[in-house]
């Protein structure tokens, strides 16, 4: 299944993955949050497995916004104690158009530190991914 850029509007049975539109599932609620965008749930070899993508624009002044993103979810995973999506989960950062950010760049070192792959042009969530 390919990352929408819209809400999605049903789940994929083919990939057995649920995605949930989080910014709009927790805007109410935290209206001026920097919160993070999807969540991909996937039930891999009975195992639940989440991706939580990001879409973004992937220039090297947004970086720290993507990592106070991730930041703001994981805390917010760790004050709500849901406990299924603290382990086998990963994050990522899809670029809304072209990545423009060196690969090896001190920034996006920083990025990977903080356990977020990309920014990425394209992602496929499906039972390939390893986490």
């Amino acid at each position: 299944m390919s990352v929408p850029l819209e809400k999605p509007e049903s789940t994929t049975q083919k990939n057995n993955g649920v995605p949930i539109f989080l910014d709009s599932c927790l805007k109410e609620d935290y209206p001026t949050e920097n919160r993070w965008d999807y969540a991909v749930f996937i039930d891999i070899d009975a195992v639940l497995k989440t991706a939580f993508i990001e879409i973004h624009p992937a220039n090297e002044s947004e970086v720290d916004e993507v990592i106070i993103k991730a930041r703001w979810m994981k805390q917010w995973i760790m004050d709500n104690q849901i406990r299924v999506i603290t382990e086998n989960r990963k994050f990522f950062w899809v670029s809304s158009g072209n990545v423009k950010i060196t690969k090896n760049s001190q920034k996006i070192r920083l990025l990977h530190k903080q356990g977020i792959e990309g920014p990425q042009e394209h992602l496929v969530v499906d039972k390939e991914m390893r986490f």
